[in-house]
């Protein structure tokens, strides 16, 4: 399979499942571009920083997204986003660490996940009036 092809098969099935559960876009890109479509860490970071837009006009003709909200995240991720990325394509951490850490990530959060379903938690709220 080209890594052309793979990489449309990826964004296909990634965008289904981040538009329908919201898995995080570097969650699902990151691996499969690496293992699939041949990307470097960084690389396939730098696709899905660009796909960061994607499906949220729909979630916002909704009602769904509250912008206040968005701001807070947007102002507090800007700084860091930049410093990790300056960090990640300066060379000084190894894209074999890169993984190991994103792997770590991955697994942390998705037992978090696991426990509160199992558990009963759920965040779900009516759905807001704008």
């Amino acid at each position: 399979m080209s890594a052309l092809f793979a990489a449309l098969v990826i964004g296909t099935v990634a965008g289904t499942l981040i538009g329908t559960i919201g898995a995080g876009a570097g969650a699902l890109l990151v691996p499969s571009l690496m293992f699939f479509a041949g990307q470097s860490m960084q690389g396939a970071v730098g696709v899905t920083l660009a796909m960061g837009i994607g499906g949220a006009y729909l979630y916002y003709k909704k009602g769904l997204i509250d912008l206040w909200v968005v701001a807070a995240v947007a102002i507090g991720m800007l700084a860091v986003i930049l410093g990790g990325g300056a960090l990640a394509t300066s060379g000084e951490i190894s894209p074999v660490k890169l993984e190991l850490i994103l792997g770590v990530v991955l697994v942390v959060l998705g037992g978090v996940t696991i426990a509160k379903t199992l558990l009963g938690y759920t965040n779900v709220h009516p759905k807001r009036n704008s």
